[in-house]
């Protein structure tokens, strides 16, 4: 089940089956991947919140194969995975492969707050969000090797991106838990909280990014994934127009009169 919470401005995402540490069956990836449509198009949403029920963020995939309907390729392609060509396994995992692309390239802020297990999947989809704000009691673990997998599609890609490509050879390779404080460290989370503030602290900041001005975190994003792989002439060709747009807007000008005036700014997100 997905829990779709709005305030502010602000759509929080949960992940709600506490009962198995928000493991993913095929109908919540379906649910996740619609959501995050709809938060993508939604203009009423400034910023994205993901997060799991109960003591833990998402400790990946159920493999147990319970929990929900059943997988729309097993109908398709036969009840047992076992007898499914990779070609097909392939297929279902691009599938799923939106989700992270999702929230690594959606023009709004995302934040995943993060209590407990984040493994597997689970750590895909922390390490795809914009900020990633860890309570105390988070534990990360990639999770893969242990289970006979190489890793869900963009999960290499973006931990890398995270942590350095050393470091990512070592928590897929050595696949060991990583305590919130280390992960701090490593750069793989932003912040870490006492568990009890976890909820306050990311909910202040979703209500800031709200607040913020929506037109220049969009063009922030776009520059920044521009960034990860272009050269520097084709990030500033971006760069250029983005700042051009942002300066030129609504928010942009206000910015500037607030300055001027020694007061804060009253965004519009155009």
């Amino acid at each position: 089940m997905l829990r779709i919470e709005d305030s502010e401005g602000v759509r929080t995402l949960t992940l709600d089956r506490p009962e198995r540490l928000n493991t993913l069956t095929p109908a919540l990836i379906g649910d996740l991947h619609r959501a995050l449509i709809d938060c993508a198009r939604d203009p009423g949403v400034k910023a994205v919140v993901l997060t799991g029920a109960g003591r833990g963020f998402c400790a990946g995939f159920d493999l147990s194969g319970g929990g929900g309907p059943p997988d729309p390729l097993a109908e398709r392609w036969g009840d047992d995975p076992i007898w499914w060509e990779p070609e097909q396994v392939a297929a279902r995992m691009m599938e799923d492969a939106q989700i992270p692309i999702l929230l690594h390239r959606m023009n709004k802020p995302t934040i995943a707050s993060v209590r407990g297990p984040a493994a597997g999947t689970g750590l895909v989809l922390a390490a795809a969000c914009d900020l990633r704000i860890a309570s105390e009691t988070a534990v990360f673990k990639t999770a893969f090797a242990s289970a006979g997998r190489c890793g869900d599609p963009g999960g290499s890609y973006l931990v890398t991106k995270l942590v350095g490509p050393a470091r990512a050879r070592e928590l897929y390779l050595l696949d060991e838990k990583i305590p919130a404080q280390k992960a701090l460290e490593i750069g793989l989370v932003s912040k870490v909280m006492a568990d009890d503030q976890l909820e306050d602290e990311t909910r202040a900041l979703a209500r800031r990014f709200a607040r913020g001005p929506g037109l220049a975190y969009a063009g922030i994003k776009r520059n920044l994934n521009a960034a990860e792989t272009g050269t520097l002439e084709e990030t500033i060709a971006l760069e250029g127009p983005a700042n051009a747009r942002a300066s030129l807007s609504h928010d942009g000008k206000e910015a500037g009169r607030a300055f001027m005036e020694k007061r804060e700014p009253q965004f519009r997100g155009y």
